[in-house]
C-alpha cells in the first residue's frame, strides 16, 4: 500500500476506534485490564502514523536520499561484513 494512502488508513482507523471507544463503552465502570489488547492496538497503530510521518517529512524535506551507487555499495559493505564472521 501507498504510504500516503497508508497514513490515510490509519487515520480513519485510530478515528473509528477512538469513536467506538467513546460511545459504545460510555457509562461502564470496566477494570482496565478489560481493555489493555485495544490500548495495546491504539499504541501500535499510532506509532505506524508516527513513523509514516516522519519518513513521508524526510522524504519532502530530502533527508532521506537515495542512488543506486549508494545502495550497492552499502550491499557490498554488508556483504563483506557478513563474509568475515
Amino acid at each position: 500500500m501507498h504510504r500516503v494512502a497508508r497514513r490515510e488508513h490509519l487515520t480513519q482507523k485510530l478515528a473509528e476506534r477512538d469513536a467506538l471507544l467513546a460511545t459504545e463503552l460510555e457509562g461502564f465502570d470496566l477494570p482496565r485490564v478489560t481493555m489493555l489488547e485495544t490500548e495495546y492496538l491504539r499504541a501500535v497503530t499510532q506509532a505506524e502514523l508516527d513513523w509514516i510521518d516522519q519518513v513521508l517529512a524526510g522524504l519532502h524535506e530530502g533527508s532521506i536520499t537515495w542512488s543506486r551507487e549508494e545502495l550497492q555499495a552499502a550491499a557490498a559493505q554488508l556483504s563483506e561484513h557478513s563474509g568475515s564472521e
